[in-house]
């Protein structure tokens, strides 16, 4: 075989090879933020990171290859870069390639949906690099056949690309909309009215009490906050309940220590809060819903009605961007509430990671995730389970103190009087502090103090009532057996578990059911 005819040196073949490792390294950057599970596994290779940048070697060398094989020029009538070095090395290069994308496609298809979903996420906030590469590649390649006109073109088409480019960041094209109904947090202290735009804006809510118009912002410290898409304004209980209103939010185009230039106003509704605070009434319990919302939604739709709903955590992966709390929190909580019923929100382990975890409690209008929703004749008390491994696991990346926020929700939880309503504890984990046992027993002494008649939990994905076949358990069902422990169901392989709980007076019906229909827990049990 001629030289100039060496499959691995073929101008095609390189670009494959370019593309295939392009797309690979773009992937699997964007799947760091699981790249700690595979550090057990690759130490020869100097770790996730070591494989990154053997990746962005590779890309390197086949970007450099079919640099020469297009710019060199030809010697002797021979093509360049034909030699064995260039030879073996393009070889190399292209098999790397080939299993790098292997290798990344296998990750994609045994990471699932609920992983993949925060890949993309990464992949969007990686893309302007991504594209710059692209481009510059296609202009690199194309430059050596243009002629004439055709590099006229080229021209053309690049300023009328960084001309878009630059009109886009003053003048954005989308337009500003308010992309959820709101989700009416209860606090413990006020109602937190949680909405979501698809860009930067002030929120305000706007409703008539006792003859007197209110418009209300999201403000902290006497500043609008304006740098989210998630807002959450502050209304007292008594200005809400029973109340029409409507939301409304401002876009921020940009802000300067003088002036600001603000873009369109928007507003949602009317909407009708309806709190009922009879003696019988309904909340819907989700937890663990993981991203899988539409197997969520499909469980509530065989519940029927209720006035309340109560997430008690794990909406996704973890925090790693606003956008997956407005989209897993506070669209999914608007569609099943529509403004019109409180929500008690539960934290779980999983909203504890990400970046955007440090901002999630705020953005949702809570000074902390511990606090007494009452709901006379019923007081609600929710408590933060946090994370469940110790706060130095690896998975943690060194941010995680949560043995002090334990320790401190239990210095809350002891000052806490017994309460004459019927108390329910909501908390994700059923142990409280799950790797602080003593901790768990602390608090589960506080709420047998306290005559807590039922702990609402999450976190396992199995529906079923605590009982004393689970070694875990049976220490507790043991020392406090007026405690009585349901665990809601959420996301497990195909299946989605949500429930209902009706309170009467005299007992509280427990029902769950999947999302194919089919009833898994229906009982009653007395105070």
């Amino acid at each position: 075989m001629k030289q100039k005819g060496f499959f691995f040196l073929r101008i095609p073949v390189l670009c494959c090879a370019l593309l295939l490792a392009a797309a690979s390294a773009s992937v699997y950057r964007a799947l760091r933020m699981v790249w700690v599970f595979y550090e057990p596994n690759v130490h020869f290779l100097g770790g996730a990171m070591g494989i990154f940048l053997l990746m962005l070697l590779t890309l390197g060398v086949v970007f450099a290859l079919l640099l020469l094989r297009l710019y060199a020029p030809q010697r002797d009538g021979k093509q360049p870069g034909q030699g064995r070095f260039c030879r073996a090395l393009s070889t190399v290069s292209f098999v790397l390639s080939a299993l790098f994308a292997v290798a990344v496609t296998a990750i994609l298809i045994l990471s699932g949906a609920e992983t993949n979903s925060v890949m993309l996420m990464y992949l969007q906030k990686d893309l302007p690099i991504i594209i710059s590469f692209c481009f510059a590649a296609v202009l690199l390649c194309v430059l050596p056949n243009l002629r004439g006109k055709g590099k006229v073109v080229l021209a053309a088409l690049m300023a009328l690309l960084l001309a878009g480019a630059g009109l886009w960041q003053i003048f954005p094209l989308k337009a500003y909309r308010i992309i959820s109904a709101p989700v009416v947090m209860d606090t413990g202290e006020d109602y937190s009215v949680v909405f979501a735009t698809n860009d930067v804006g002030t929120g305000y809510v706007r409703y008539s009490f006792e003859g007197k118009d209110y418009t209300v912002y999201a403000q902290k410290t006497g500043r609008r906050v304006g740098g989210r898409l998630i807002h959450a304004v502050h209304v007292p209980y008594a200005h809400l309940k029973n109340n029409r209103y409507t939301v409304g939010s401002t876009r921020i185009l940009e802000e300067y220590s003088y002036g600001s230039r603000l873009g369109k106003d928007v507003t949602a509704g009317p909407y009708t809060l309806q709190v009922n605070e009879r003696d019988t009434q309904t909340y819907l319990v989700i937890s663990d819903w993981h991203t899988y919302l539409k197997d969520a939604k499909a469980a509530v739709s065989h519940l029927g009605s209720y006035d309340g709903l109560i997430m008690l955590g794990d909406p996704a992966p973890g925090m790693d961007f606003e956008q997956q709390a407005v989209r897993y929190i506070v669209q999914f909580g608007g569609e099943l509430t529509n403004g019109a019923m409180p929500v008690v929100y539960v934290r779980g382990n999983h909203e504890t990671r990400g970046a955007f975890a440090d901002e999630l409690a705020d953005s949702l209008g809570y000074d902390r995730f511990y606090y007494t929703v009452d709901r006379s004749p019923y007081t609600f008390l929710v408590l933060d389970s946090g994370e469940d491994k110790p706060d130095d696991h690896v998975e943690y990346g060194g941010m995680d103190d949560y043995r002090l926020n334990r320790s401190e929700m239990l210095r809350w939880l002891q000052t806490k009087p017994q309460t004459n309503d019927r108390l329910i504890v909501l908390s994700h984990a059923w142990q409280i502090s799950e790797p602080e046992p003593e901790v768990s027993r602390a608090a589960w002494e506080v709420l047998d103090r306290m005559h807590a008649r039922f702990m609402i939990s999450g976190h396992t994905h199995h529906c079923e009532f605590l009982d004393a076949d689970n070694p875990d358990a049976q220490p507790y069902l043991a020392a406090y057996p007026d405690i009585t422990t349901y665990i809601d169901g959420g996301h497990a392989g195909k299946t989605y578990i949500a429930s209902k709980l009706t309170l009467t007076e005299q007992s509280v019906h427990f029902e769950a059911v999947d999302n194919f229909g089919n009833r898994v827990i229906d009982e009653v049990l007395d105070w």
